[in-house]
């Protein structure tokens, strides 16, 4: 009898959604873009958040940025690397610097509220081979950060 129901308890977890693939998840703050970013918690570990600064922080603050953020990824092994920047820019500040013909300058609107856009500048190319922990972690990333219902402003 013993034999016979751990294969049933597997078969109801799975069926059910309560085997391994449940996932819990964190609003990760984006701080200084006042931002929450949803993650999953097995991949929080390997993300910092930092201001953004540089050349280009310069140049996107004389283009209106509000506020930027870099987000990192800290993988297994290695130094960490940028996996996207996040800006906020008033509605009517974006909307002038965005061309139609032209590759967003600051990335992709993710979300829109109260006046204010909040987009996103992410990878355009794998940055971990795709069969090792780091490449799936950076794969499950990717497929959310131009979502909206990822985002929650603050």
């Amino acid at each position: 009898m013993k034999k016979l129901l751990a294969p049933l308890l597997i078969s109801v977890l799975v069926l059910t959604g309560c085997g391994s693939s449940v996932h819990s998840f964190f609003e990760l703050p984006l701080s200084p873009v006042p931002l929450k970013m949803r993650v999953d918690t097995t991949i929080l570990a390997h993300l910092i958040v930092s201001v953004a600064s540089g050349s280009y922080s310069k140049q996107a603050t004389k283009d209106g940025a509000i506020a930027q953020s870099i987000l990192y990824y800290l993988p297994n092994k290695g130094d960490k690397v940028i996996f996207l920047s996040i800006y906020k820019f008033s509605a009517k500040k974006f909307d002038q610097l965005t061309d139609p013909a032209e590759p967003p300058p600051y990335g992709t609107e993710v979300l829109r509220k109260n006046g204010f856009v909040y987009s996103v500048a992410g990878p355009q190319d794998s940055i971990f081979d795709p069969k090792t922990a780091d490449g799936k972690n950076i794969t499950a990333l990717y497929a959310t950060i131009y979502k909206s219902a990822t985002y929650t402003a603050q």
